[in-house]
């Protein structure tokens, strides 16, 4: 059972499941990610929506793991202007992904196998479930352009491939929106410790994803990662036209 109390694996989450990646493995984003791990000094950031799973206000930080359990991530994000590469130190960064089970605070009904349903979306129906916080925050650049989190590396949930949801605003302004990835060589690495091996390894990846491909690969969003002492470090620096 899950923490929510639903048998977390039903016929018909399974068919679920099966049906997307179907449907997704028609899908193929190898191309446009090789094409994506460059990005020019004068382009962008990807943008990409908020998810369903946003909620604003999250708390001003630096560790937002409130003792999840899961690899350490050392997450550094530094933000430029997109053309002359100069930093935007007065950037406000905000972070939020899922847990090693794939689930959200805020969102902890939905379980990670209950993607909610589009027309839901839609209509505007679909609204936070609960209080919590955990695996949300928010801080201000220095005058590098760069912040800092301590974090986990996410699991994953139907139907999306691991990810970190990253919002850029300055002054109120709104910059950009994007998702971070993780190789999904790493990923499979990741999937195969503790905690995250009781859900096994994801069968939705970097190559099948929707929002990669509407992303066009998801240019500047990917992150290098290396290993420390503690866990994992995960470096990437977001271009934003102001």
């Amino acid at each position: 059972m899950n923490a929510t109390g639903e048998q977390p694996h039903t016929v018909r989450d399974k068919m679920r499941r099966r049906v997307l990646t179907t449907v997704l493995g028609r899908i193929d984003n190898e191309a446009s990610i090789r094409r994506a791990a460059t990005l020019d000094a004068h382009q962008a950031t990807a943008n990409s929506g908020n998810g369903p799973y946003y909620v604003s206000g999250s708390p001003r930080r630096l560790d937002i793991r409130e003792g999840r359990d899961g690899a350490p991530l050392q997450l550094r994000i530094r933000t430029v202007e997109a053309g002359t590469l100069v930093p935007v130190p007065d950037a406000t960064v905000e972070i939020w992904h899922c847990d090693a089970d794939g689930i959200y605070s805020g969102y902890q009904r939905y379980g990670a196998d209950k993607f909610p349903a589009l027309v839901s979306l839609t209509l505007r129906r679909f609204r936070p479930t609960d209080g919590a916080t955990f695996l949300r925050g928010e801080q201000s650049a220095d005058d590098n352009g760069q912040v800092e989190f301590l974090t986990i590396v996410p699991g994953w949930y139907t139907p999306r491939t691991v990810h970190i949801h990253a919002r850029v605003s300055s002054a109120g302004k709104p910059l950009l929106t994007t998702e971070l990835y993780f190789t999904d060589d790493f990923n499979a690495h990741i999937q195969s410790l503790p905690p995250y091996a009781a859900r096994g390894r994801s069968p939705f990846v970097n190559t099948h994803d929707i929002e990669i491909r509407l992303a066009k690969g998801s240019p500047g969003s990917w992150l290098t990662v290396r290993p420390t002492a503690e866990g994992h470090q995960a470096d990437v620096t977001l271009q934003v036209s102001r």
